[in-house]
């Protein structure tokens, strides 16, 4: 019993070690580029690739232009600083959270609009587009509790559900999020700021039981779920104040395959999966924007964040121009109510 006890106390030691050397690389890479972004921008230096780096290790020439001014708060605390620039050459977002830098490279370039091209028709859209019970009276865009202040900001509140197994923040972002709020604020360009929220393990909200129900009694389930939470932490629930749970597994009340998420269009609700694309959470945010499955494009090979989930095409990672414009009217209406 003493022979195991000391190769565990190895065993763990070693992992220690293990885990110590890669967060030194970590903070090694992000202190280097902490260093040059803080000189002024833009910055061009040669970057050694954290340590997570999925795409291995390498050091990449990087160029850094613009820092994003799009807040995103973590529930640590922690707010993701977003940068865009060009790692080897190609398009890329660079992510600063605590500790952590992340860097999301742009490979390939979408080529123009294919979508109506022969044998290229895009397979059918999910039906991810919900009507309430009440389509016929039901009237979005203001929320009950909205005041008569016009909002300062286009806000999104994404709460993880405590099953989503999404822990690593700086993964999320990088996934998610800073590609999106990039395009938000350099292509969409909705007219006021952009701020983005990202809640966990708040009782309540993040244990919510989006299997009860339909799809449609969910979502209005957990609007009221999540305008409550705004509302007792001093945020005022308005149509440009939209909420989303961010959840693992697909609910059967969602339907056959090929449907990640659903969402109230033109209302301030959304419930995504992360079992979908890369750009689920843009997707059905979008729908809250009245963005629509009908502009969106297949740009071969990938496909804009308003088209389904298509294989072999990944996610352009931008929406279409047609998208861009509603979303932007939707929020001057908004504003103008």
């Amino acid at each position: 019993m003493k022979f195991n006890r000391n190769i565990a106390r190895i065993a763990v030691g070693a992992a220690l070690i293990t885990c110590q050397a890669a967060a030194l690389a970590q903070s090694a890479s992000a202190a280097l580029f902490d260093g040059h972004v803080a000189a002024g921008l833009p910055q061009a230096f040669s970057l050694p690739r954290p340590e997570d780096d999925e795409r291995g290790p390498g050091v990449d020439q990087v160029v850094v232009e613009e820092k994003l001014e799009t807040d995103v708060v973590y529930p640590d605390g922690s707010h993701a600083v977003t940068y865009t620039g060009t790692a080897n050459g190609l398009e890329a977002t660079f992510t600063r959270i605590g500790d952590a830098l992340a860097i999301d490279a742009f490979e390939e370039k979408p080529a123009a609009d294919m979508t109506a091209l022969a044998g290229l028709t895009a397979a059918p859209e999910p039906d991810d587009v919900v009507a309430p019970p009440w389509a016929d009276t039901f009237a979005a865009p203001h929320v009950t509790g909205n005041t008569t202040s016009t909002p300062s900001e286009l806000q999104f509140w994404i709460f993880l559900h405590n099953q989503s197994g999404e822990s690593n923040y700086a993964k999320f972002h990088n996934w998610y999020i800073g590609w999106w709020v990039r395009d938000m604020e350099r292509t969409v360009k909705p007219g006021i700021p952009v701020k983005v929220f990202i809640k966990d393990r708040i009782a309540g909200v993040t244990d919510f039981d989006y299997d009860q129900g339909t799809n449609a009694e969910a979502l209005i389930r957990f609007r009221t779920v999540s305008n409550d939470y705004l509302t007792s932490v001093g945020a005022v629930p308005s149509s440009l104040t939209k909420t989303m749970l961010f959840v693992d597994r697909r609910p059967q009340n969602w339907g056959g395959d090929g449907v990640y998420g659903v969402a109230l269009p033109r209302d301030t609700v959304a419930i995504a999966s992360g079992t979908g694309p890369r750009h689920i959470i843009a997707h059905e945010f979008g729908h809250t924007l009245d963005a629509r499955h009908e502009h969106g494009e297949l740009r071969f090979p990938c496909v804009t964040n308003m088209r389904g989930y298509e294989v072999p095409y990944y996610s352009c990672r931008i929406y279409s121009g047609h998208n861009d414009t509603l979303i932007r009217n939707y929020v001057r209406r908004e504003l103008d109510q």
